[in-house]
């Protein structure tokens, strides 16, 4: 997951440690913060905060995509009911900002 830039978080490493437990019939495993903490320790794992842009857009592509698609999804559109919400926040299913 993380070669295609997917956060992991403690808690997911968690879940899927006390999945492979369960399947391999380890019962006595808990997936404490303790273990998690030695877990990372041992593989060299850390967290780091996520920031910045991984990759840059060419601006070809999005010269391309204003004057192609953007203008056949608005043209059906009245100026007035059309609003710039390019800093407008959503978090639906909001990734983790630590990996």
């Amino acid at each position: 997951m993380r070669d295609q830039n997917v956060p992991i978080s403690g808690p997911f490493i968690i879940e899927k440690s006390l999945q492979f437990a369960k399947a391999l019939r380890y019962d006595e495993f808990r997936g404490s913060n303790g273990w998690l903490a030695n877990f990372k320790r041992r593989h060299g794992i850390m967290s780091k905060v996520i920031s910045g842009e991984s990759k840059d857009v060419d601006d070809n592509d999005s010269e391309n995509w204003i004057t192609e698609t953007l203008s056949k999804i608005l043209k059906d559109y009245k100026p007035e009911i059309i609003f710039n919400a390019d800093e407008t926040a959503l978090f639906f299913q909001r990734l983790p900002q630590k990996t």
